[in-house]
């Protein structure tokens, strides 16, 4: 649970309630906006990462997308596209200036996170244990089409997500676990190797870790620790400009 500087709220998209809530810390001059990923995954999951930036007077905002958690509804028949406008949502609705925000998404969520960090103009982004989408499966709704699309082997190197971050001039963290199963080891490797123009980039390869860094991390606090360090302090990295599609 967290305590004190916590707030609640709902924002409206096309017929759901967003439910999201910020933890802002006295004197915070920085946001993140952390992104969950697929699946059975939701914002509470973050409460330890939440309160270790807390710690560091780093504000975090997170929110449950359609289908997740507190906002429920079906993931069924939504579509990628409609997270990533689900994020632009939010942030317009909290009154986020783009400039002091740092999108940090975790599996799915980090390439939504690329997608609406281009959109936005955030100069801080970090990609955990992230996945990548073929260009083609953006706007196909989740279900049996889209998981056709990521069956196709190696669907996701034509990904638009890579496209995006070769053109992103922020500052950049990827954040990979070494025994991932799920993302392959090509997808980080590749954000990191296409972000030529990027102010700074760091790759943070979490040892030993399966795609289920909370087991990890009950099996390593060390390693929970370091990754946190990492975050918070892209979080804290100076400002750049970045380019908006």
């Amino acid at each position: 649970m967290l305590s004190g500087d916590f707030l609640d709220f709902q924002v409206p998209f096309q017929g759901a309630l967003l439910h999201g809530s910020r933890y802002t810390p006295p004197g915070a001059s920085q946001t993140a906006l952390i992104l969950h990923g697929g699946g059975t995954s939701a914002a509470e999951g973050f409460g330890e990462l939440r309160r270790f930036l807390h710690a560091r007077h780093i504000e975090t905002i997170a929110f449950d997308a359609v289908g997740h958690g507190r906002t429920g509804g079906a993931q069924l028949g939504t579509t990628l596209e409609e997270r990533v406008q689900q994020v632009i949502t939010v942030v317009q609705a909290q009154d986020l200036a783009p400039e002091s925000l740092a999108l940090v998404g975790f599996s799915m969520g980090a390439y939504v996170a690329v997608k609406a960090a281009a959109q936005l103009g955030v100069p801080r982004l970090c990609l955990a244990i992230p996945a990548a989408y073929a260009t083609q499966a953006y706007q196909v709704p989740f279900g049996p089409e889209f998981s056709e699309i990521l069956r196709t082997p190696d669907s996701w190197v034509d990904s638009d997500a890579f496209d995006l971050v070769a053109d992103y001039t922020g500052h950049l963290l990827v954040l990979s676990a070494e025994e991932d199963s799920v993302v392959p080891s090509e997808i980080p490797h590749t954000y990191l190797t296409c972000a030529k123009r990027s102010a700074s980039r760091q790759h943070h390869i979490i040892l030993r870790a399966g795609h289920k860094l909370s087991e990890h991390y009950a099996r390593e606090p060390q390693a929970r620790e370091d990754a946190y360090t990492a975050i918070a302090a892209l979080c804290q990295c100076g400002g750049a400009q970045t380019l908006r599609v």
